[in-house]
Order: C-alpha cells, then structure tokens, then sequence
C-alpha cells in the first residue's frame, strides 16, 4: 500500500492488480535467508513433534529448508511480516501443503513416460487376453491427492499407522504404491496385477523411483517396492497392515471373494476399498468419504480387521451397498453417514 500510493488497504484490494503487487512486494521485503530457516526449522520441529507430518514427510521438508526451496522461503518470508509464529496451524497447514505438493510433483516426474492414455492402452490389450469379467478389469487411476489425503489424514485420524506393509490388489501400473511410498513410512510395498502389460510397466516406473525420483528427493531406498504379477485372489498378502483395493468396478462375486479371503488378515489391519464397501460382520466400517479420482468421484471406505465378527459392522456395511436408482448397483450413496 505505502510503495503503490493507495490511501487504505480496502481500496488496494478493489483493485486486482495493485492487490498483486502489493503481495509480491510483501514476499521480497528483505528478511534474511539464515531467519527464514531458523523459523522453519521451527515449524518442521513442531510439525513432527505434533505428528501433524510423517518422519518421511519431516525429511523432505528439511531437505527442502537446507536447498532454500524458494515457494518456501517466500512462505516464510510472508510468515514473519504479518508475525506469525511457528505454533500457528496456518503457518504449519501451508508449509505441510508445500511438501506435499512437491512429493506429488515427485509422483508425476515418475509416471512421466506411463501417461494415463498409455496405461488405459495396455489394459485394453491385455483384457482381451482373458476370461475373467471385462468389469472387473476396467482400468481406472486413482489421483495422487485423494490417496495422500487418504491415506496421511483419514486413517492417521483413526490411529492407523503407515507402518508395516502395504499391498495394493489390483495394482496397474503402480500409482498407488508408487504414492503409499512416498507419503507412508511403509517398509514395504507390494502391487499385485494381473494383466502382463500393465505389470511390466510397473517394473519400469519402480526403477524409475528407486534409480532417479528418491535419490533426487534425498531419500535413502530402505523400503521394499515390489510388483507382483498374477490374480491377488490367489496370493497371500495375510501379512499386510495397509490394504488398498480400486474396486469401484469390481463385480459383487468378486467383492465378495475378497471378503472372504479378508477374513485371513490380522486383527487392526486396515483396508480402503473404493465404491463397494466389505460386507462382513469381522470388518469395522470406520469411514465413508467421496474423494475425486481419475474417472470421477469414489467413495473411500475404511475398514479395520476386527478381533470377533460383529453383526453391527455388516449392518453397517450394507447401508453403503444400497442400489442407487436408474444406475444399477453403481456404488455407495453418499449423504454424510459415517460410523461416528
């Protein structure tokens, strides 16, 4: 306002441009580099201790601190002008966003040679080759956020830890793994696909991660990333903590077989399933949230594995398989019904 000669600030913000400006010169008013670290080191401090951010997520933004990443230094810039302190939830939001924003621009950088139109090619391909239901096999992607929120806000919020192993049945060309990798603290991944094509890409986006992505974000390659070929309702994956399931085409048979193969797993490990929620009175239903993915919007659902079957959770279960008028059995309706 006092460098553009504007007499208040309500009329610097009538004005779209002056408004800019205004901004701009906010972010590049002289704070030294050496203060802007120390406040968001601050922050990273807080924001770990506070588990608002991963040990994995902690490292990224210590990495991103100690290079000078300068979306974060004019963050932090703008932080100190208006005083904002390392304890504020705006600041620790914005900075957690930066990091995840750059992890997901890691995701892309991966997958940069397998574009959506190439893995939907692949599977077109390969479905032909075989005898099971050509629903079953439709191909869809899930979107990098929508499974980072998942997977970092949601089930942290249900106090599952990303720990352990992961499997993603269902797996194509390794979005999701490739994501749990990056926002998780998982020791290990494993994707399970059935359609050759699909599963050799998937080989080849691993060693782009292992060999190019996180050594470029600084992380050591001390997960296990592994992909798997062949029909997930003939592996075991018992030994999972985290399951995740794109099953939004998934016919009820098959539905049904996963259950039933579910029942297998650990008491409190967690499963997400995409549309069709698990029917089964040995699965808590402890969240059902609409979440946009490539196709569309889905219907995330989070199970835990229960100690005793529980009639309630089927009950439960059953609310989100109702038919959805002209539609056929599509999926869940969604009108705010969680199980809290």
């Amino acid at each position: 306002r006092e460098t553009r000669g504007v007499s208040s600030a309500e009329e610097c913000l009538t004005k779209g441009t002056e408004a800019m400006s205004c901004l701009r010169w906010l972010c590049r008013r002289h704070i030294p580099y050496a203060a802007r670290r120390s406040f968001l080191q601050k922050v990273s401090d807080r924001m770990i201790h506070s588990e608002r951010i991963t040990q994995k997520q902690g490292r990224i933004l210590q990495a991103l601190i100690k290079s000078e990443d300068k979306r974060l230094m004019c963050s932090a810039s703008r932080f100190m002008n208006l005083r904002s302190t390392p304890e504020d939830d705006g600041v620790q939001s914005e900075v957690r966003e930066k990091v995840m924003s750059h992890l997901e621009a890691a995701w892309h950088e991966t997958f940069r040679e397998m574009t959506t139109y190439q893995a939907r090619q692949l599977a077109h391909k390969g479905r032909d080759r075989h005898e099971s239901s050509q629903a079953d096999l439709t191909y869809g992607e899930v979107k990098f956020s929508s499974l980072a929120r998942i997977l970092v806000e949601d089930l942290r919020r249900h106090n599952i830890e990303l720990k352990g192993t992961f499997y993603d049945l269902g797996s194509g060309t390794g979005r999701g793994v490739i994501a749990a990798a990056l926002v998780g603290s998982f020791s290990r991944l494993c994707g399970v696909e059935l359609l050759s094509d699909l599963h050799s890409a998937a080989v080849d986006v691993q060693k782009v991660y292992e060999h190019v992505v996180a050594p470029r974000l600084g992380l050591d390659v001390e997960q296990e990333v592994k992909f798997v070929q062949g029909n997930f309702l003939k592996a075991d994956w018992s030994d999972a903590n985290v399951i995740f399931i794109n099953s939004t085409c998934f016919s009820k048979p098959l539905m049904e077989k996963i259950v039933k193969q579910a029942v297998n797993l650990s008491p409190g490990t967690c499963v997400v399933t995409l549309t069709h929620p698990m029917v089964s009175p040995y699965f808590d239903l402890l969240e059902s949230k609409k979440y946009d993915m490539s196709w569309g919007e889905a219907t995330a659902h989070i199970h835990v594995r229960t100690a005793k079957a529980m009639p309630e959770n089927e009950k439960k279960a059953q609310y989100w398989s109702k038919r959805i008028p002209g539609r056929g059995n599509y999926g869940a309706i969604f009108d705010g019904y969680t199980s809290a």
